[in-house]
């Protein structure tokens, strides 16, 4: 009950205007006070639509009763129908102008209606009335700001100033409205004004730093860092502002000095480092920028030694640096005290596969599977370096087992059919060989790679050899420097007896890198014994002899002088 008196207190029920001393009997009178009494009852409970209802009654009533009206609109505002709260709003005002929050209301109404001369004359109106009440201030302030009226908007935030004195958030508005009507140097006097207020406060001449540095006023910028600096030497962030600030003016060599002074305080903790670096150095690094991430990371682990974090980051930059095997050691030594993070394992994976240390890829990819037997990775992983140690079989196993991990990863997929059409062609099972090339085709018609190696296996068993061009001559537009797809061009042309255009196609491949291929040379030679240029034929089989990768035939053929197929 006490509750409910507050409130019959508050809104002091509805009010007797001349109308109701003519026309409303007590009866009346007392009809309206229960309905309304009972209204705000039901609010407070939060059924509004009983409250909406019940007010309604009492306007039937009285409908010029201005507290009636006032909470009918609270109640239509609160169910975000403005449109029609617009009205008993309006009505309300009206009906009693000296009451404050009945034009607070109508005001706030009127803006949601987007009737914006309405609500800055209200406002304004309110401001005159009661001239030192900040609220109103701060109101009309931001309606002037919303309609563009920026300087009134800065006028309403003076009178606040004189108030209530300088503050931050204060002068950050001013700034604002300054910047938006292009007074820069009245924007950035506003700044100097906080800091000739406030001068032993390090934070207010880094906003006047930073507003300078956005308007290229370089030398006042430098002027508020040393400020800082001289204020709080042990301050890093104003390094890190600095770093920041000559790296947009295109200093980088100070921009990096700045950055190790900051990255050197202990005082900056790890995680906003880190977060700070990755911003820094986001995108493709060149090979300095590279560099200087490196040497940061140091700075990293140096300054925070127990830091597994810092360990970790240093790892990552060793990485992307190239040097795989340092980095390498580090990944093993987290995983050591964390067996369960797997973003190092797949970090390590890579550092064994660029290493192409494939015994120890093939050991670490196995132990990753263990503790992740659901991720893809580990075993593609496995697979293709057992495939590179001739182990076909696991590598099929591995390969076939992964297939089914991945999930809305269609370039992992891809990798995956690709290296199997590769495996089931060692294994003999051309049929499957074939089915996993064209799964990757279907996935990606130009995947240069299965294109290439798709043609050359067919033609190495004279088989759908029209089809085999195509695929080798389309691997060649794609690619017509790779000597690999050269060297299957020609060599589809060559099982398709066209022993001319296989020795141009047989050229360009020796001629990009082909010269130091055992294939290559040894199918340079076969070309030219096609076309009965035998002794020519033997000085190639000579040098492809002293090569890798020649066939088990290429002694007999140089020997015999006689093409052995």
């Amino acid at each position: 009950m006490l509750l409910f008196s507050l409130l019959l207190a508050a809104c002091s029920g509805p009010k007797k205007t001349a109308k109701d001393k003519e026309i409303l009997t007590e009866k009346d009178r007392y009809k309206a006070t229960d309905m309304f009494s009972k209204a705000l009852l039901k609010k407070e409970l939060g059924e509004l639509d009983q409250a909406l209802a019940l007010l309604n009654e009492a306007l039937a009533v009285n409908p010029e009763d201005p507290a009636v009206l006032y909470e009918k609109a609270r109640i239509l505002q609160a169910k975000g129908r403005n449109d029609e709260a617009l009205v008993p709003a309006r009505e309300a005002m009206k009906l009693d102008p000296e009451n404050k929050w009945y034009k607070v209301l109508y005001a706030d109404v009127a803006r949601m209606n987007e009737q914006y001369k309405e609500y800055i004359s209200v406002y304004e109106n309110l401001v005159k009335e009661y001239p030192t009440d900040l609220s109103f201030l701060h109101e009309l302030a931001y309606g002037y700001n919303y309609i563009g009226e920026y300087r009134k908007s800065i006028e309403m935030y003076d009178k606040i100033e004189e108030a209530a004195g300088m503050s931050e958030p204060l002068t950050k508005q001013k700034v604002l409205l300054y910047d938006k009507i292009g007074e820069k140097e009245k924007a950035a006097e506003e700044y100097k004004r906080l800091i000739e207020l406030n001068p032993s406060e390090p934070r207010y001449y880094a906003l006047y730093a930073e507003y300078c540095s956005k308007n290229n006023w370089n030398d006042k910028a430098i002027w508020a860092y040393e400020k800082i600096e001289e204020l709080n030497p042990e301050d890093p962030y104003v390094h890190i502002s600095l770093a920041d600030f000559y790296k947009k003016n295109g200093d980088e060599e100070k921009s990096f000095e700045e950055l190790k002074i900051g990255l050197s305080n202990p005082e900056l903790d790890l995680n906003t480092k880190i977060n700070l670096l990755i911003t820094y150095y986001s995108g493709e690094l060149n090979e300095t920028q590279k560099e200087q991430a490196l040497e940061l990371s140091r700075i990293l682990k140096k300054t925070h030694p127990d830091k597994p974090l810092a360990d970790t980051f240093f790892a990552t930059m060793l990485y992307e640096n190239g040097e795989y095997q340092k980095a390498r050691d580090i990944f093993k030594r987290i995983l050591d005290e964390n067996v369960q993070n797997y973003a190092i394992w797949e970090q390590l994976l890579f550092c064994d596969l660029y290493l192409e240390d494939n015994e120890g890829l093939l050991t670490d990819s196995e132990e990753a599977i263990d503790f992740f037997p659901n991720y893809p990775l580990p075993y593609f992983f496995a697979g293709i370096s057992s495939f590179q140690l001739k182990d076909y079989v696991k590598a099929k196993a591995y390969l076939e087992s992964g297939l089914d991990y991945v999930v809305n990863n269609k370039a992992l997929r891809e990798q995956f059919y690709s290296t199997l059409g590769d495996t089931y062609n060692e294994l003999g099972d051309y049929d499957k060989s074939y089915a996993s090339y064209e799964k990757v085709l279907e996935m990606n018609p130009e995947n240069n790679v299965v294109l290439n190696n798709y043609a050359y296996y067919l033609s190495l068993h004279s088989v759908k050899l029209d089809k085999a061009e195509r695929m080798a001559k389309k691997a060649v537009e794609l690619d017509p420097y790779n000597q690999n797809n050269l060297d299957t061009y020609a060599w589809v042309l060559y099982k398709l007896e066209k022993y001319e255009e296989a020795l141009e196609w047989i050229k360009k491949a020796y001629n990009n890198g082909g010269e130091s291929s055992g294939v290559v040379t040894e199918h340079y030679g076969d070309i030219l014994y096609r076309l009965g240029r035998t002794d020519e034929a033997v000085e190639f089989w000579e040098k492809a002899l002293t090569k890798d990768n020649h066939s088990d035939l290429l002694k007999k053929k140089v020997n015999d002088k006689k093409l052995y197929e």
